[in-house]
């Protein structure tokens, strides 16, 4: 039974399964059909097979992991039942500044490889179809935003990676919601890269890294990134645009890393 349910299994499910073995730019048949500049249009971004008008079909759809017991103010995915609003631990002693914050997706397989897929080997048509699944997400749980804020990369940064991965999600939102984008926070310090270092180290390396210019011309902006860990970047983000002007802030990512997987270093971003 076991081993009909693994021959079953959706075709792009089992190409990612092959491609996390090698994170970098691997030599597999299934690595380069990861790594194709795009997919035809009108077929799902996971397996090419399928259509898909969101960019995943109803087959991938159903096979990507669910985040289903996680943290109610920064959804830390949990081991517990949290259907009673559940606060954990972290959040308990440090309350995050942010309003509410939601994550589309677990940062686990398949999802963690497709998001390295887009972030390292420039695979933007993961980010219209995770894009389409944040704008689902948009009006149910974040009725009262007036706007969305893409989390900025340094200059430098943007022009080695070529694209900003939180701007091409915060595009394929405001396109489906309508809401407006701020545009005036910049990130003013070319930080070294978040992956790999613990909870207060990235609190040294974020210190006075964004910067906004004047004031926050909206009440409520809507941050926008593609993987939250510790969550001290949107922490860091939304302290900054609540002193220039923001009633609330919230936050959207496409995945929540657990902080727990990622301090053993079992949660590769």
């Amino acid at each position: 039974m076991q081993a009909a349910c693994e021959v079953s299994q959706n075709s792009t499910l089992r190409a990612l399964s092959d491609s996390a073995l090698a994170v970098g730019f691997g030599q597999s048949a299934a690595m380069t059909q990861l790594t194709r500049p795009r997919w035809p249009q009108g077929l799902c971004t996971f397996c090419n097979v399928n259509s898909a008008s969101d960019g995943i079909c109803v087959a991938c759809r159903r096979d990507l992991p669910a985040l289903t017991n996680c943290c109610s103010r920064c959804a830390e995915p949990l081991s517990v039942n949290t259907q009673g609003g559940l606060i954990c631990a972290a959040c308990q002693a440090n309350p995050p500044p942010w309003k509410n914050c939601r994550a589309a997706l677990p940062y686990t397989w398949p999802v963690d490889v497709a998001l390295q897929r887009l972030k390292y080997a420039r695979q933007l048509s993961y980010a219209a179809a995770f894009g389409a699944l944040m704008a689902q997400i948009t009006p149910r749980e974040f009725a009262d935003v007036d706007a969305l804020c893409a989390v900025p990369l340094h200059r430098w940064r943007h022009l080695r990676r070529g694209f900003n991965q939180a701007e091409e999600l915060c595009r394929i939102v405001h396109r489906r919601t309508g809401l407006p984008l701020l545009k005036t926070v910049r990130r003013v310090r070319n930080t070294v890269p978040q992956s790999g270092l613990g909870r207060s180290a990235r609190q040294a390396n974020l210190r006075g890294a964004f910067r906004i210019v004047g004031r926050c011309e909206f009440s409520h902006p809507l941050l926008i990134d593609d993987i939250m860990t510790t969550g001290e970047t949107c922490r860091q983000l939304a302290q900054l645009l609540l002193a220039h002007g923001a009633s609330d802030v919230s936050v959207l990512t496409v995945a929540r890393a657990s902080a727990r997987d990622y301090a053993a270093g079992t949660a590769k971003v």
